[in-house]
């Protein structure tokens, strides 16, 4: 057999058969399940740290979609004002309509979170505004005291 100058793994042989593998590059079922271990810990450490801001963006993307919806309905209640003070009851009683949408999410955002006094003061605006809606198709004047009233039950329940 003659003699060969082989490297395997760092290590001079003076001969290595063919048929044979090399030690250092067979997978071992030991490092097979630290690479395995070595993952799971690597995916669980991504998923809490991914994780650790979520609550606090949620709650903050709530909040901003609450006082969106909270300003949509102002709006469309001041604009059913103006067209009630133009004699535009039409408007004002679509415009009204408009306003109902925002307010029944905003109703069911306090229902929700459990806020019993804010939930009547939203259930008593929408109330006025229906009372305003019916008043408008009447061709009255006292919609616009029914729009006022449904406004000031946002504000109360704003500021609870």
């Amino acid at each position: 057999m003659p003699v060969d100058l082989v490297t395997l793994c760092g290590h001079l042989l003076l001969s290595a058969p063919r048929s044979t593998t090399i030690p250092c590059m067979r997978p071992t079922g030991r490092n097979i399940l630290i690479a395995i271990g070595a993952a799971i810990v690597l995916l669980g450490l991504g998923y809490v740290w991914g994780a650790s801001g979520r609550f606090t963006v949620e709650s903050a993307l709530n909040e901003t979609r609450q006082q969106l919806d909270i300003a949509e309905a102002r709006g469309h209640i001041l604009d059913a004002r103006v067209s009630l003070y133009n004699m535009n009851f039409g408007e004002a009683s679509r415009r009204m309509e408009e306003a109902k949408a925002p307010l029944r999410r905003v109703h069911q955002r306090y229902v929700d979170e459990g806020r019993t006094g804010a939930v009547r003061s939203i259930s008593a605006a929408i109330e006025h505004l229906t009372e305003g809606q019916r008043l408008a198709g009447k061709l009255e004047q006292g919609a616009n005291t029914k729009a006022g009233e449904a406004l000031e039950a946002v504000r109360v329940a704003t500021s609870q």
